[in-house]
């Protein structure tokens, strides 16, 4: 299985062990002709650097921390541990272990997790979905017990860890003998460093994207900004999905590899700013690497040598200059018509560019479903199950008074007569009825529920504040919802399918006294008047 990656002398493995063989490397000098990135450092900030609890480091080796979306979990390899599945043939087995919060904030006893990946090989883990009912692992594992390069998803079924499936990543090699991995929190982002034969030296990071089709993309090289003609290695790309850190041990640094940042400046991919090492107080003589971030971006946990206790974890507060932007944590809970849990499948797309960010399915015994989201973005989230009517949710994370979660129950109404759904996602200027573009993803979903029931006929009801006179908001609420029949109507629906209706100030479902109630009284409304 090779041995532990040494600089001339034994330090710290680069990530866990798995399957491919670990390296011996020695510090080489730079090519000619192989880009040498010309990095910035910040100033020293007094920080406050911690060795996690006694319940979290024992007298094994902790490596490779994983921290949940919502930062309640906390996944790591635990090398060494007489319970390991593979300790009776091998000492340095390792197994992925897990910690949760208690309500206090502290971590509570790690469990080694009885599932079929943790095997008689080396098994870490790269990525835990927002609900902690997913989870991203190295590794792909076949049938008979052995296992090859790459990752592998599996998901809990009725709170059971099924068979781990395999990422199926177009024209994947890795020539080098170490691999370390980050998924994005969309499960659409693979960031990894590999050796390939367009690398700039002796590793690079790559990103792969998840396609239509369920396969990921071959690996595309970050560029000479983030790739230099060293090794960029353990990457992890943060939750606003911009903000990426990883291990360099390009000239400039304080040690042998140093822990940097950058962020991607388009969508392109290969446009990066230009690398800053995170200085002194948290880059040391040694080696500094595997960084994860947590979701609110204050402090990164890592894996460090002690004198005396192997390899434990440690946190560390990160200064604000190198920290990612705010990520929001949405908790949804999606019921019926008797508020009983509901499967159902989950969409989130960028309003503005009408680019879908993530899908999912609400959890089937508990109706749970879990997100992280940038801010500074709007978003519409939309909730569909065969035999009911769709419904939506708009997401505005550009205010500046946010709360870093909100719980929120979305209960789904049966597709009959006389049901009625909110259309959350439909958007006027002030005292207009024109429809703005960001309303067109919703208005093409309705759509899309017509078209699919060529036989339904529905109500557009446009309602409004009481701000104004009653014929005022009469006449409004009847001139945006004529703007949505007409736009359904130029797009192919009969018009004698769909009665457009205001009734102005009429109907409050909520308080006229607050601006956020009056902006709940701002909607538009179908409902369904035929189904044959």
């Amino acid at each position: 299985m090779g041995k532990r990656l040494e600089f001339l002398k034994k330090i710290p493995l680069i990530g866990p062990k798995n399957q491919i063989s670990r390296l011996h490397m020695k510090i080489i000098p730079l090519s000619i002709g192989l880009p040498l990135l010309v990095t910035t450092q910040i100033s020293p900030e007094k920080l406050q650097k911690k060795p996690l609890s006694p319940v979290i480091n024992s007298k094994y080796d902790e490596l490779a921390p994983v921290l949940s979306v919502d930062g309640q979990y906390l996944y790591f390899c635990r090398e060494g541990h007489p319970d390991n599945k593979g300790y009776s043939k091998r000492k340095d087995d390792q197994d992925i272990w897990v910690s949760q919060r208690s309500e206090t904030g502290e971590w509570l006893p790690p469990e080694r997790i009885e599932a079929p990946f943790n095997s008689e090989s080396y098994d870490f883990p790269i990525h835990a979905s927002a609900d902690n009912e997913t989870l991203y692992i190295g590794n792909i594992y076949e049938p008979d017990g052995s296992v090859r390069p790459g990752v592998s998803k599996v998901s809990k079924k009725k709170g059971r860890w099924g068979w781990p499936q395999a990422l199926i990543i177009e024209d994947y090699y890795n020539n080098a003998g170490l691999v370390n991995y980050s998924m994005g929190v969309d499960e659409r982002t693979l960031i990894l460093n590999l050796q390939r034969d367009d690398t700039h030296g002796k590793m690079d990071l790559y990103v792969s994207f998840l396609r239509r089709d369920g396969t990921w993309s071959a690996p595309r090289n970050l560029g000479p900004q983030i790739n230099s003609g060293y090794s960029e290695v353990t990457p992890f790309l943060a939750a606003d999905m911009k903000t990426l850190y990883f291990a360099s041990n390009r000239p400039g640094g304080y040690g042998g590899f140093d822990m940097y940042v950058s962020r991607r400046l388009d969508d392109s991919w290969v446009n990066w700013s230009e690398p800053v090492n995170l200085g002194p107080e948290i880059n040391t003589q040694g080696n500094d690497i595997s960084y994860v971030i947590a979701p609110t971006g204050e402090y990164a946990i890592f894996s460090s040598d002690t004198e005396k206790n192997g390899k434990d974890l440690f946190q560390v507060t990160l200064p604000e200059s190198v920290r990612p932007d705010s990520s929001f944590v949405l908790n949804a809970l999606i019921v019926d018509e008797n508020n009983k849990p509901v499967e159902a499948s989950i969409q989130i797309d960028d309003l503005k560019t009408r680019k879908n960010i993530h899908r999912a399915r609400s959890q089937p015994s508990s109706g749970e479903f879990k997100v992280s989201l940038p801010v500074n973005k709007i978003y519409s989230l939309r909730v569909e199950k065969e035999g009911y009517l769709p419904i939506s949710l708009n997401i505005n994370l550009t205010e500046k008074q946010l709360y870093p979660e909100q719980s929120v129950v979305l209960q789904l109404k049966p597709m009959k007569k006389g049901s009625t759904v909110e259309l959350r996602n439909i958007f006027f200027g002030y005292n207009s009825a024109e429809l703005s573009e960001e309303s067109y993803l919703e208005l093409d979903r309705l759509r899309s529920i017509l078209e699919t029931n060529p036989k339904m006929k529905i109500e557009i009801g446009g309602h409004t504040d009481n701000i104004g006179t009653d014929q005022f908001n009469l006449a409004l609420s009847q001139r945006r919802a004529e703007a949505v029949r007409d736009y359904l109507i130029k797009k192919g629906i009969a018009p004698e399918r769909i009665i457009a209706k205001g009734y102005g100030a009429s109907r409050p479902v909520a308080s006229n006294s607050t601006e956020a109630g009056r902006a709940k009284n701002r909607r538009v409304v179908f409902t369904i008047l035929s189904l044959d």
